[in-house]
């Protein structure tokens, strides 16, 4: 994940739960508040005006009979409110008070007249609780023949709802449906999200299986999706890579099979035809036309030889078959040694070899056999295409220096006709040859196969180093050759490479 925070999915489902939660309280207030609330003090009334009705009533009958109330008038009324009956009172035109429950009839008859204080009571469900004052439900007047007898009147005590929009057990079973679609509908985003994400990585898997490695998914989420599908665009873009790869590879193969048959056919060719006009009875040749057949022949094959020779060193190189015997070692004393021996071959070529060391000693930790193949090639390559009279220069000095290790770099320049900007950068592939050099007179030994200079940078590269060409002022070549100095190549060597490390990790 790239060092980022991953966001579990588990907290995403919790917090849909949460707001889930939290708006099924809020509809529920507005819904107890709002429409609930009302409805139930309606209906709370109009019972209470029907108790009224029937108090006045029987109290009316009982007067006219002259019979007194009965004891339980008041006590059976009030049980049709179930828990937290309101208080019934009857009181008459001389300010008497009758009350059910009994002892409230001061009290209540105080608070109703505005003569009471506010005094400790225990209310109906036996809860301490202090009152000052009562909200009347319903208000009867007791006519008996155009005379008014008294009032019934159904108080109860007046208390603040301790949380908004609260309800009784009965009527709170009606937010149960509000709860149940709110669960229903998060569960279903939910189901809709992830499916949406699913879906997603199941089309990324569809279309890679029928070879599309462009796509991809760009899920930025970071749980635990969000990682599967960076994970799978990741892996999507390294197959991409793969067979981008694979098809480069692919065409250099092609492209070497191409090179070789006719780095291989040319000098075949030519030894054929030689071969033929020997063997043509035909053909009538002097003892000097003959050895010239010959030599024709002799050189060819030993330009073939070259060629086989140099394609499958190149080929052990590049596949790290050869095994480097690296040891301490002056480059000076090696770049002076090959300059000697080269000497002689450069005369008779008509050239100068000139070497310029600038330090005393170069210490680099390196392969003796292979650093002499480098300068070998390098300064072959100088024969080959340097026209007589010219002039080739090997210098040695320090490239860079931090006070504890040096690098150093050997620069082999000429003042022939080089080549061209373009050319530049092809100069160290298998079989390039600039079109210079195909040319015939081109080079004195008909040119090589166009695979020294790529040995030398398999060479150089597997020391540590780097090899670069560009154009010479005011005309020619110069190759430069840069590799580290002993300390830098040991502390190197005890580092342990990055795919090394990776593959390690894998290991572990």
């Amino acid at each position: 994940m790239n060092g980022k925070p991953r966001r579990s999915l588990f907290w995403t489902i919790a917090g849909l739960l949460l707001a889930a939660a939290v708006v099924g309280t809020l509809l529920q207030l507005l819904v107890a508040t709002a429409v609930l609330q009302p409805l139930e003090d309606r209906e709370n009334r109009a019972r209470a005006d029907l108790i009224a009705a029937n108090v006045a009533s029987e109290i009316v009958a009982a007067s006219l009979s002259g019979a007194a109330l009965p004891d339980t008038l008041f006590l059976h009324e009030r049980r049709g409110f179930g828990p937290g009956a309101p208080w019934i009172l009857y009181r008459t035109v001389s300010g008497d008070v009758v009350s059910e429950p009994p002892g409230r009839a001061p009290f209540v008859g105080g608070l109703l007249d505005g003569t009471s204080t506010p005094a400790a009571m225990i209310d109906t469900l036996g809860r301490p609780v202090t009152w000052t004052r009562v909200d009347i439900l319903s208000r009867r007047p007791v006519l008996r023949g155009g005379t008014r007898l008294g009032e019934v009147i159904l108080a109860r005590p007046y208390r603040p709802r301790q949380t908004p929009g609260a309800l009784g057990p009965f009527t709170s079973l009606l937010f149960l449906p509000i709860a149940l679609i709110l669960s229903v509908v998060a569960a279903l985003v939910l189901v809709r999200l992830l499916v949406r994400r699913l879906r997603a990585i199941e089309m990324l898997a569809a279309r890679v299986a029928e070879g599309d490695l462009a796509v991809r998914i760009m899920d930025t989420s970071g749980d635990e999706i969000g990682a599967i599908a960076e994970r799978l665009d990741r892996m999507t873009a390294r197959l991409a890579e793969a067979r981008s790869r694979i098809a480069q590879h692919e065409d250099q193969r092609r492209q070497l099979f191409a090179d070789i048959t006719h780095e291989l056919a040319t000098p075949l060719t030519s030894i054929r035809a030689n071969a033929e006009t020997l063997l043509d009875g035909g053909v009538h040749l002097s003892d000097d036309e003959r050895r010239h057949f010959v030599r024709g022949v002799l050189e060819e094959a030993q330009r073939l030889d070259r060629a086989i020779r140099d394609l499958f060193e190149l080929a052990r190189l590049e596949a790290g078959a050869t095994e480097l015997r690296r040891e301490r070692l002056d480059w000076v004393a090696l770049c002076r040694h090959t300059a000697e021996r080269f000497g002689p071959r450069f005369q008779e070529s008509h050239l100068r070899l000139e070497w310029k060391p600038v330090a005393r000693e170069a210490w680099i930790l390196a392969d003796g056999r292979r650093m002499e193949q480098v300068l070998e090639n390098l300064l072959v390559n100088a024969l080959r295409y340097v026209p007589p009279e010219g002039t080739v220069q090997m210098s040695l000095s320090p490239a860079s220096s931090n006070g504890t290790s040096t690098s150093w770099r050997l620069q082999i320049s000429d003042d022939g006709p080089g080549v061209s900007a373009d050319e530049l950068p092809h100069l160290f592939e298998r079989f390039y040859r600039s079109p210079a050099a195909r040319g015939s007179g081109a080079s004195r030994d008909g040119g090589g196969a166009g695979l020294g200079l790529a040995i030398v940078r398999e060479i150089v590269e597997r020391h540590g180093g780097s090899v670069s060409a560009r154009t010479a002022a005011p005309h020619g070549l110069a190759i430069q050759v840069d590799l580290p100095g002993f300390e830098a190549a040991i502390a190197a060597a005890r580092t342990p490479r990055r795919d090394e490390r990776e593959t390690a990790g894998a290991g572990r």
